[in-house]
């Protein structure tokens, strides 16, 4: 079973995921949040009830806590007890500086570019 956790603030890309999310058979459970504080809660929630994310998708740029804070964050209280969980960073940044920054992270699997599609999650997925 996969359980994902979408965590972005952009309308149009959270439509273009909860389609695809929605229509895969890989994908069993998921939650979009647009915020890294409703990340951080949703976490917090779903570590006490067991049901904790296999994927973890962040952006970079949100308001209020940007994905590189949120990783911090995650890091400090998540990470150690559920290194099992892969976080991506998914970005429109095509960055070198961004990708770096982001692949300094301990809990960063991969660093993956906008859209997300089902051709990107099946291969993420079936790693």
């Amino acid at each position: 079973m996969t359980r994902v956790l979408v965590i972005d603030d952009d309308e149009i890309n959270n439509f273009t995921v909860d389609a695809i999310l929605s229509r895969t058979d890989f994908v069993h459970e998921y939650e979009i949040k647009d915020s890294g504080w409703n990340a951080l809660e949703y976490l917090q929630k779903a570590e006490e009830t067991q049901s904790y994310p296999d994927l973890i998708f962040v952006d970079i740029n949100m308001p209020e806590m940007d994905g590189y804070e949120f990783l911090e964050r995650y890091e400090h209280k998540f990470w150690n007890k559920h290194s099992s969980t892969r976080v991506y960073m998914l970005s429109s940044s095509i960055s070198e500086a961004d990708k770096e920054k982001a692949l300094s992270y301990r809990c960063i699997y991969e660093y993956i570019t906008k859209p997300l599609n089902r051709v990107k999650l099946s291969k993420i997925i079936l790693e």
